[in-house]
């Protein structure tokens, strides 16, 4: 009877000792998944065609240890595909407009079509401002162009789609260090016009997916004979009626000289 009584009291125990494990870790698993979700990113491609703009919103909710910064800064990197570029010519001469401040690594030929293209990174920066809700948020607006792709040999592929990842983000706000979760710090350049190298801390966020997709619209091979006659037919007759209206204003001109 004590046997019994004693073995009855240990399976309490310990079912006591693992459900109490078992609501530790639910605990620490909603606190790491709480922590992840508080960062905001959306993202988003407008307009139509082949020039489009890659919009990514960046909201993080301060706690009560935050808030002493105004601004501080902020880095996309961002893994652009064979089918996507950036003008960085385009990019320089906006920036006194306030137009995105980006460096790449690498020249990027904006001539050359998608199947001849590699992919390439570029780091785009910008600031996380302080709102009046005492939430840390900017708004990067990246001109993107889109390459000519291969022509289709299938009449029913008239749009081909190319996927665009979400960035890896990186901050230099003091306060955020003080937060529970730590990263490691990576160094990259500080700004744009890479002259040195800062220490920078990945923003860890929650994806709710993986890429964006757009769809790019294709040629077809059939097509190959009736665009280029149509082309060689334009050309042919827009040279001629350079050289008629060349050639008649060049007499209307000696005409009233003669006069």
């Amino acid at each position: 009877m004590n046997l019994l009584v004693i073995g009855l009291v240990m399976y309490i125990v310990h079912s006591d000792c693992v459900s109490s494990f078992q609501d530790v870790d639910l605990d620490l698993e909603t606190m790491t998944v709480a922590g992840i979700a508080t960062t905001l990113v959306a993202r988003t491609v407008v307009n139509a065609g082949f020039h489009r703009q890659l919009v990514t919103e960046v909201t993080i909710p301060s706690d009560s240890e935050a808030g002493e910064q105004i601004s501080c800064p902020v880095m996309l990197r961002e893994t652009l595909p064979s089918g996507v570029f950036v003008d960085l010519y385009q990019l320089a001469s906006q920036v006194h407009m306030g137009g995105p401040k980006v460096l790449s690594s690498e020249d990027i030929d904006v001539e050359k079509p998608e199947y001849l293209s590699p992919a390439h990174t570029v780091y785009v920066y910008g600031d996380l401002n302080v709102t009046a809700d005492h939430t840390y948020y900017t708004r990067i607006d990246l001109p993107i162009h889109v390459r000519y792709h291969r022509p289709s040999v299938d009449r029913e592929v008239q749009f081909v789609t190319s996927s665009l990842k979400y960035p890896s983000i990186f901050h230099r706000c003091k306060d955020f260090n003080n937060r529970k979760k730590q990263f490691p710090l990576i160094q990259y350049p500080c700004n744009y016009e890479n002259n040195s190298l800062c220490q920078w801390t990945e923003l860890i966020y929650e994806k709710q997916r993986e890429s964006i997709d757009i769809s790019i619209p294709v040629g077809n091979q059939e097509d190959m004979l009736l665009v280029s006659m149509v082309t060689l037919v334009v050309t042919v007759a827009g040279c001629y009626l350079l050289v008629h209206t060349t050639l008649s204003g060049d007499k209307n001109t000696d005409k009233k000289k003669n006069r």
